[in-house]
């Protein structure tokens, strides 16, 4: 955790020491705004790591994924049911709204499945076909084609939908999902949200070895707010820095 005061306080002293006066105009709303936004940021900078571990290096990759994982909701959160969509290409789809606390960045998942008389079989999902244009090479493709008997299978995601596919000869029923959710918004007592409830605190939960590279994207948000270019580039490189 990271408390929203120390946020705060260190977002001042890092624009005080740009000798700018722009940052005196900026109010408080403003501020946790770009805190919020740069907390995103951070998270999907830290997440596109994930589908690139060979580029990154084990250590690099793996310690994206820790840098992370108080975000990440285990398979035993609650089952998905599936609904044939499509017949011939013998797909299944989840819907992924329906997943509480909200879905943010799909991470890993199995299906359970039925065969004549075999009954639950936990199939694991071995290719994600999100990132691949061609479907039908891959579903006839020896390496990767849905096996029962291999207990593997593919999974595509669009939008708020995740689709799975069998070769036709097993019936799945539900998918349970590891995933990534959304981080609690930051937040600070001291004025009116859009909905017209006064605002409460709110403290980042991201881990407390973060707070650098998050403020350094918050301040960049300000600056660019402000559109005071010396604080801009002085973020981008302590962000690069921190890569």
């Amino acid at each position: 955790m990271i408390p929203v005061d120390s946020l705060l306080y260190k977002i001042d002293q890092k624009l005080n020491k740009l000798s700018t006066n722009e940052h005196q105009q900026i109010q408080l709303e403003d501020k946790i705004l770009a805190l919020n936004e740069a907390q995103i940021k951070l998270i999907k900078q830290k997440v596109d790591g994930f589908a690139i571990p060979n580029k990154l290096g084990f250590d690099a990759f793996k310690k994206r994924y820790e840098d992370l994982q108080n975000l990440v909701i285990d398979f035993k959160n609650q089952p998905l049911p599936l609904q044939e969509t499509n017949t011939e290409l013998h797909q299944w789809d989840a819907d992924l709204t329906s997943l509480k606390p909200e879905y943010m960045f799909y991470v890993d998942s199995y299906i359970l499945a039925d065969k004549g008389k075999c009954k639950d079989r936990k199939i694991w999902i071995n290719k994600d076909l999100s990132k691949h244009g061609d479907l039908s090479l891959l579903l006839n493709n020896d390496h990767y084609k849905p096996s029962f008997e291999y207990q593997e299978t593919l999974n595509a995601i669009s939008s708020n939908t995740i689709s799975i596919y069998t070769d036709g000869t097993f019936t799945p029923k539900d998918i349970y999902i590891m995933y990534m959710r959304y981080p609690v918004y930051i937040n600070k007592t001291g004025y009116v949200m859009m909905d017209g409830n006064p605002s409460t605190n709110q403290d980042c939960e991201l881990a407390s070895y973060l707070e650098d590279e998050l403020l350094d994207l918050t301040v960049q948000n300000l600056a660019m707010y402000t559109e005071n270019a010396s604080a801009v580039q002085s973020a981008q490189f302590r962000i690069q820095t921190n890569e």
